[in-house]
């Protein structure tokens, strides 16, 4: 009796834990549509940033390390140069995502009105408690 009463009871513990792990699991895009509409405003607020040198708007979704890292005067550095040599900012186009462990790439290809060749955009993004935020950043 005591070892049916014990099995029911791990059973019921099973079932229990099987429905609520995944309402606790962070959820992970999938699909490259799904990465795009999760990374598209990520880099509007750095694209943001860039445009009207507002370093807030800018680090708004950098994760902690990138804020110490891309500090106010490297944002206004960086800010310079890329108004120096690539212009502002027209456009740009999803090229896809790679997904390399909890981190995610994402690529578009930009035009910017002072060059013109494509410019590479590539956003590393990884998911922080219930958001995504932003680990590294390379125009090329």
């Amino acid at each position: 009796m005591r070892y049916l009463e014990k099995f029911k009871a791990l059973i019921l513990v099973v079932i229990i834990v099987s429905f609520i792990t995944p309402a606790f699991a962070a959820p992970r895009a999938k699909t490259t549509q799904e990465i795009k509409i999760v990374a598209d405003p990520l880099l509007d607020n750095i694209i943001e940033g860039f445009k009207f040198d507002k370093y807030t708007i800018y680090c708004r979704d950098l994760d902690a390390e990138l804020k110490v890292a891309g500090s106010r005067t490297k944002f206004f550095k960086v800010s310079r140069h890329i108004k120096t040599s690539l212009g502002n900012y027209l456009y740009r186009e999803y090229m896809g995502s790679l997904l390399k462990g909890d981190m995610i790439v994402v690529l578009w290809k930009a035009k910017y009105d002072k060059t013109k060749n494509d410019v590479l955009i590539k956003l590393v993004i990884k998911k922080q408690g219930r958001h995504y935020v932003v680990t590294g950043l390379w125009l090329q």
